[in-house]
């Protein structure tokens, strides 16, 4: 199995800003980030603890994806479930059913990841700094010699926690943040001095992801824009930063150069922001991808 994503799957109990219960959708930001690769490549695997009764909930979309559930760990009796709720404004608020404790206990410690990310060429990761998990992990990492992206959980994006989250982000190949986060981590609401900030880490590959502005990579050669890929409507934005974070993983991991990396972030956003949850990635959503991919790709040569 070449890519491995790692993070949660749950199931997302969604109730609209005008008080509409849509009811249950798997969600989670593993399950998104398998999804962002899934669209590029059927090597792939999602590496996460779930409860006895995911199969029976979410079984059909599995199978009509063409998962590879050996990387689903059972944990517990249920599956974690996040409330979640919307306001007019756009601003959502979630809350573990279970509890914090339980939604904890269903993450992949650092020995599972390692034993199911074995032989494979890149991993994807949505992690705080819990310091034991990281020393541990890139012990594997440092003997297996996967390539690993680091999508930074936002309650460790903080002023206070700055040093702790270069020093991880100097020990990946790709760190993913978005501008709220970034703008947080540097103390600044000037999203250029974020970005300046970012150049001068000199990490191999920063992801930095504007919403409906598109996204930015930095390498050591640049700066590099990327535009949104079209989507006709935008249903739920939900999980559009982890599918995005693994397919430029993907990209990074194949040899494509910062601008396709990006354009394969912003191809596998927009096929997750169409719909509530995640999308089925078929063959005909693999071929519509690639051919959206080949079309954005000949459009910037032109210019």
């Amino acid at each position: 199995m070449d890519y491995a994503a790692v993070s949660t799957a749950v199931a997302d109990h969604i109730r609209l800003a005008s008080g509409e219960d849509i009811g249950f959708r798997l969600g989670g930001a593993g399950i998104y980030a398998w999804s962002g690769l899934r669209l590029w490549t059927e090597s792939c695997r999602l590496i996460t603890g779930v409860g006895e009764d995911f199969p029976a909930i979410f079984g059909g979309w599995l199978q009509k994806s063409g998962a590879d559930t050996s990387g689903l760990m059972t944990k517990d009796e249920h599956t974690a479930i996040s409330n979640i709720r919307y306001f007019e404004n756009g601003e959502r608020v979630e809350t573990p059913e279970y509890g914090l404790e339980h939604y904890l206990r269903l993450e992949a410690t650092a020995d599972e990841i390692a034993r199911h990310a074995a032989g494979g060429k890149g991993v994807y990761l949505f992690k705080d700094l819990s310091e034991a998990f990281w020393d541990r992990l890139l012990e594997y990492r440092q003997r297996m010699g996967f390539r690993l992206l680091w999508e930074i959980n936002a309650d460790a994006a903080k002023p206070e926690r700055y040093a702790e989250v270069m020093r991880r982000a100097e020990e990946c190949d790709i760190f993913s943040i978005n501008r709220t986060e970034a703008m947080a981590l540097f103390d600044t609401t000037s999203e250029q001095r974020a970005i300046g900030a970012l150049v001068r880490w000199g990490l191999p590959m920063v992801y930095f992801r504007r919403g409906a502005q598109g996204a930015v990579v930095i390498t050591p050669r640049g700066v590099t824009e990327i535009p949104c890929a079209p989507v006709e409507r935008v249903v739920d934005p939900t999980g559009a930063g982890n599918s995005a974070s693994a397919a430029v993983l993907y990209g990074f991991c194949e040899g494509f150069n910062a601008y396709e990396c990006g354009l394969l972030g912003s191809i596998s956003a927009s096929v997750c922001i169409r719909q509530y949850g995640p999308p089925v990635i078929d063959n005909a959503a693999m071929a519509a991808a690639k051919a959206a991919f080949a079309g954005m790709r000949k459009g910037e040569q032109q210019c």
